[in-house]
């Protein structure tokens, strides 16, 4: 992108004086306190990149390619590397509250399986953290790649992720319960599945097996009017697909 096209981006995010010393006054703020020159060439820099995205999503762009590595790297002439670095530093800094379960909805149709694991590219490094987090908290874990939007998730950890993130405790009761019917359609234990979670006693069933019972556990909940459930259905059918297509 050229020095001219960069200012046109420029131009459109602060279009006006408003906008413009909006932007000044949270410079000024770490300068003009008795605090001149306290400030790092980090800090600076996290700073101006937080002022710049802030302002990509208050236009209304959500959209995870208005702001990739790849897009930022481009306007700001930088590595996506160092993008990726500052969206970390400027999510601990000046944090936006962001409902992450969401963005993962939007980008759960990339997911695929092979081996026994699912892969999914996460667009964004920040979602990628809270994603990872969520799954270790609960006992689960990823794979570390060489590629750090790259999540790799056993299926039975991710089978769990998908029961306990994307749908409500109301919902989740009614996933079980279909899980639990699945079962006794199997002839498999009912004590022993119900004191462990649904993808570590699917993992034992065999592959084939529990892929059978995520499509008629996803068959139930045809038309379901909850976002809760939705949201499974959603993530359900796109995991579901993934497998299918392994």
């Amino acid at each position: 992108m050229s020095a001219l096209s960069s200012m046109g981006k420029y131009n459109g995010l602060f279009p006006d004086d408003k906008t413009k010393a909006e932007a000044f006054d949270k410079i000024a703020e770490r300068f003009y306190r008795k605090n001149f020159g306290t400030m790092s060439k980090t800090d600076m820099e996290t700073l101006m990149f937080s002022i710049y995205i802030e302002q990509i999503l208050k236009k209304g762009d959500k959209k995870f390619s208005a702001y990739s590595d790849y897009t930022l790297a481009k306007q700001l002439g930088i590595s996506q590397t160092k993008v990726s670095n500052l969206k970390v530093r400027k999510q601990l800094q000046y944090p936006r509250d962001y409902d992450w379960r969401e963005s993962f909805k939007e980008i759960s149709d990339r997911a695929r399986y092979e081996n026994g694991k699912i892969s999914i590219q996460i667009p964004d490094i920040n979602l990628y953290y809270d994603i990872k987090n969520d799954i270790e908290e609960k006992g689960g874990f990823v794979e570390v790649t060489l590629n750090r939007t790259l999540l790799v998730i056993p299926l039975n950890y991710f089978l769990d992720f998908m029961a306990e993130v994307v749908a409500d405790e109301k919902d989740r009761d009614k996933i079980r319960k279909e899980v639990q019917a699945e079962f006794r359609k199997h002839k498999i234990d009912q004590e022993i599945a119900e004191r462990e979670p649904i993808g570590k006693y699917l993992k034992k069933i065999g592959t084939d097996t529990a892929i059978e019972i995520i499509g008629n556990v996803v068959k139930a909940f045809a038309g379901p009017t909850t976002l809760g459930v939705e949201c499974a259905v959603t993530i359900g059918k796109n995991i579901f697909k993934a497998i299918e297509d392994r």
